[in-house]
């Protein structure tokens, strides 16, 4: 006998992920399926459970495990919006951070605006070395691992580590750049001697190891190969998309501000 559960297990099917179900609790996601003494609460709660807090208050339990839980759950559908949410936020704290960094204007002077657009535009390389980062990821963990994940199951995976790591990330930009004024991860590399021994030189380079450590994790936890090897991966991965990142971080913003300029558009 097929209980009720939210309005949709009449129908054999569960109220919270959509899977089939036939009993008390639903065998996919673990809801509970028996009729609530709560009534219409009950079918206010089942989306909560799968909501970007609560879902990102789980993964802080276990990082490596959750993720890639998550990952492999077919119930858990929520993972772009969870991801989008994660990026809103970074975006979020990170303004400011953009707004205080040097671009450069190859000697040219130019005017506050013009500083303020070729900022702005400096961050698309900041996305395409994420994307970068996946393409290259998936290409060489699926060429090097026994097991051969899809294309959308190594999506749904990079989806939910980046909805949990962006708003770490922006958080601890705008704390150490805008409000103490130290070194954060996006500055260790123009590093002067004098920040060596500054305190939160040392923060950002164990929080940039701990966040590297993390991504190497969940691949060797996701694609099942040795420790070693999802290292040696991913290092690949994130050298060639971090170098190649960086160099159109600064250069889209320059040479889209000289092209702006020279059309006229603007000042």
């Amino acid at each position: 006998m097929i209980l009720q559960a939210g309005g949709s297990a009449a129908a054999g099917t569960c109220g919270d992920c959509g899977a089939p179900v036939g009993g008390n609790f639903c065998s996919s996601c673990g809801a509970d399926l028996r009729a609530s003494s709560l009534g219409f609460l009950g079918q206010a709660v089942a989306p909560v459970r799968r909501s970007f807090p609560i879902v990102y208050a789980k993964i802080l339990t276990s990082p490596i495990r959750q993720t890639v839980a998550l990952a492999q759950d077919p119930s858990y559908r929520n993972y772009l919006s969870f991801a989008l949410s994660g990026v809103a936020l970074y975006c979020l704290m990170f303004v400011p951070v953009v707004m205080r960094m040097v671009v450069p204007t190859g000697g040219a002077q130019v005017s506050e605006s013009m500083l303020t657009l070729m900022k702005a535009l400096s961050q698309i390389g900041i996305y395409f070395g994420v994307v970068l980062t996946f393409l290259l990821g998936y290409g060489l963990f699926r060429m090097f691992a026994k097991e051969r994940k899809s294309l959308a199951a190594y999506f749904k995976l990079y989806a939910i580590a980046m909805g949990f790591v962006a708003p770490i990330y922006g958080a601890y930009e705008f704390v150490v750049r805008f409000v103490l004024g130290g070194v954060s991860m996006t500055t260790l590399g123009t590093m002067t001697e004098a920040d060596l021994l500054k305190p939160t030189t040392i923060m950002s380079v164990v929080l940039a190891l701990l966040l590297w450590v993390y991504f190497v994790a969940i691949h060797r936890r996701f694609w099942v190969m040795p420790i070693w090897k999802a290292t040696l991966l991913y290092f690949v991965a994130s050298i060639v998309s971090g170098q190649l990142g960086y160099w159109i971080m600064w250069w889209v913003g320059f040479y889209s501000a000289r092209i702006l300029t020279a059309a006229g558009i603007v000042t």
